[in-house]
């Protein structure tokens, strides 16, 4: 099977959100989808984008049962740890269905963490359901190790409403 990985450009932002909606429906959390295009282009292609992503694509003589040749993604950012320096930290790998098992996932793996050595990273970080035994297994494989069990670290997070009671106390000036 052929295929490409490549930086995703400004004509990947309707398939990239539908590898979304379909990664979160994988998930069970479609519901929680609220990025949109629009908001995609602001953040991955301004002068100091947000994000980076990368895309699997394959010839359109080999693409999808509906039609599709942009067949898996894996989005990531820059992040600091302060005990090792420069982090690149991968948000979502995801290959749909039909193409799984053929070397796409371990391609745009092997690609982020060429990026992550050239920007001077010591570690690709990435998050997976704990629920998902399949990509634990993948992840594993390829030498990653769970932090959450063997480094007792969990990801802790703040949103929405609670999001904004913190900012508006920083805003009064008080604790």
């Amino acid at each position: 099977m052929r295929y490409l990985i490549r930086l995703w450009t400004p004509r990947d932002l309707k398939d990239i959100m539908r590898l979304i909606r379909e990664t979160a429906a994988f998930h069970k959390t479609l519901d929680q989808v609220k990025t949109t295009p629009e908001i995609l282009r602001e953040d991955g292609f301004r002068k100091e984008a947000t994000f980076g992503c990368l895309v699997a694509e394959v010839p359109a003589e080999q693409k999808s049962k509906e039609g599709h040749t942009i067949v898996g993604y894996q989005f990531h950012y820059l992040t600091y740890c302060t005990w090792d320096g420069p982090i690149l930290f991968g948000e979502d790998l995801y290959v749909i269905p039909e193409f799984r098992g053929r070397g796409i996932g371990t391609s745009l793996l092997s690609k982020v963490a060429k990026m992550a050595q050239e920007k001077g990273c010591r570690q690709f970080r990435f998050i997976s359901a704990s629920w998902n035994q399949p990509a634990m297994d993948f992840f594993a494989k390829r030498g990653a190790v769970n932090a959450t069990i063997n480094h007792h670290w969990h990801v802790i997070h703040v949103e929405g409403e609670h999001v904004r009671k913190l900012a508006e106390k920083a805003r009064k000036g008080r604790p």
